[in-house]
């Protein structure tokens, strides 16, 4: 039975490797406005085609000693550390499922659509963390698995339409203002598009709480970037991490923030 449920973890996990290769894939293609559908994967050196027996999750990155076979370059490191989360997230997932009674009395399908939206958005982040970029290809991905945990929960739609419209609003307010004022862009199209499904998922009025908790958290990132000397004022800031790990918070703890806040004011 052991061997049986951990052969079935080994394969969810690998399965979820070579998802990680590929949002990678989706992640550099973006960056360099080039179709992630189209053409095989090259190497950024030399720009050989990379052959599948090389492209294998982790194991080809282990196998070449982490350089290109052709040009003996070295491949950035953070494939392959992707590649690793995604795979031990894998079997922590799984056997966090079949040893948990409470996980188990919960939709499978919700537990499925939430693990890959959360998945999606560790990506998300690292995107903007890499490039200042947040692919449409992921907030398209996030915007269905929200619609089809609507579906599914066969709750209203009145209260995540709201939200949307309210986020939507707010920073494409917010970005308006902050353009005139600073005669810049100040916040990228690409946070304002994630929020729509981020929006959606939290509903009213969670996404007000996830707004404040990103520009605090926000805030308080970009101050210890100062005095560490990392950043220079004016400089631009990934903000998606922020709206993600708000959001994060603001799904999990919400209702008890909300309760805490008004007994603290009444």
């Amino acid at each position: 039975m052991l061997f049986y449920e951990l052969s079935l973890a080994f394969l969810f996990s690998f399965f979820l490797s070579i998802l990680a290769s590929f949002f990678n894939v989706v992640i550099y293609r973006t960056a360099r406005d080039e179709s992630f559908s189209k053409g095989r994967s090259k190497c950024e050196k030399c720009h050989k085609q990379i052959a599948w027996y090389d492209n294998i999750p982790l194991l080809s990155f282990l196998l070449l000693g982490g350089k290109c076979r052709y040009c003996h370059k070295k491949i950035s490191a953070v494939y392959f550390l992707s590649e690793l989360v995604a795979f031990l997230l894998g079997i922590v997932s799984y056997l966090a499922y079949v040893y948990s009674p409470f996980l188990q009395g919960l939709a499978i399908w919700q537990l499925a659509v939430y693990f890959l939206i959360f998945f999606i958005l560790m990506f998300a982040l690292l995107a903007d963390l890499q490039y200042l970029i947040v692919p449409d290809f992921f907030v398209a991905l996030l915007l269905v698995l929200a619609i089809l945990a609507q579906i599914l929960s066969s709750e209203s739609w009145f209260l995540p339409i709201i939200a949307v419209f309210f986020s939507t609003a707010f920073f494409y307010g917010l970005s308006f203002l902050a353009s005139k004022i600073l005669k810049k862009d100040a916040l990228g199209m690409g946070d304002i598009k994630l929020m729509i499904p981020l929006s959606f998922i939290l509903s009213w009025p969670k996404t007000i709480l996830s707004i404040f908790l990103a520009f605090i958290i926000g805030g308080f990132f970009a101050m210890l970037a100062l005095i560490a000397g990392k950043k220079k004022f004016g400089q631009v800031l990934p903000f998606a991490p922020f709206l993600i790990l708000a959001a994060m918070i603001s799904f999990i703890f919400g209702e008890a923030i909300w309760k805490w806040y008004f007994g603290f004011l009444f």
